[in-house]
C-alpha cells in the first residue's frame, strides 16, 4: 500500500478579496475531487483573511500529477487575485506545518500598516474635532482625545 501524500496551501486573503477568494475555493475543490486518487480536502479559515487547505491524495505520485495539470496550475494562477500563498507538501499518516500570521510579517510591514490604518483616523479627527475647537480647549486635551480615537 502506498503512504498517503497531500499539501497545505495557506491563503493570505487580499483585502476586498473574501468573497472571490471563496468562490474560488469552492471551485478548486470540485476540480481537486475529481483528480485520480484524490483522498480528502479540509479548509481551515483562520479569520476573514487567512485561509489553509489540505488536500491528500492516495500517494505521492497522484499528487504531483495534481500540482503539474492544467487545472491546478490555471487554479493557482487565478488565486494570485485573491491572495499570497504559501506551499508546505505533506508525506504519511502524520505531519506538521507552520501557520503564517502577523508574526511572521516582517515588522516593517506590520509598522507601515499600522500607520495606514491609523493615519485616515488622525487625519478625520484633526479635521473634524481638533479644528473646530483648537483655539478654545487645551492642545493636550486635544492631542488625548485625538489618540484615544485611535485605539478605539
Amino acid at each position: 500500500m502506498s503512504e498517503v501524500s497531500g499539501v497545505v496551501v495557506s491563503h493570505i486573503i487580499r483585502p476586498a478579496h473574501e468573497q472571490a477568494f471563496v468562490e474560488w475555493a469552492k471551485k478548486m475543490a470540485e476540480r481537486v475531487r475529481a483528480a485520480p486518487g484524490f483522498r480528502s480536502i479540509i479548509r481551515l479559515d483562520q479569520g476573514p483573511a487567512i485561509s489553509h487547505t489540505l488536500v491528500q491524495f492516495d500517494s505521492q505520485e497522484q499528487l504531483d500529477c495534481w500540482l503539474a495539470s492544467d487545472a491546478f496550475l490555471l487554479l493557482r494562477a487565478e488565486a494570485m487575485n485573491y491572495s499570497l500563498r504559501i506551499i508546505q507538501p505533506q508525506a504519511g499518516q502524520t505531519g506538521a506545518i507552520s501557520i503564517p500570521g502577523s508574526a511572521s510579517m516582517p515588522k516593517w510591514k506590520q509598522a507601515a500598516a499600522t500607520w495606514l490604518g491609523v493615519y485616515p483616523t488622525l487625519v478625520a479627527v484633526n479635521i473634524f474635532m481638533i479644528r473646530p475647537l483648537a483655539d478654545s480647549v487645551n492642545w493636550l486635551v486635544l492631542l488625548t482625545a485625538s489618540s484615544l480615537s485611535c485605539a478605539i
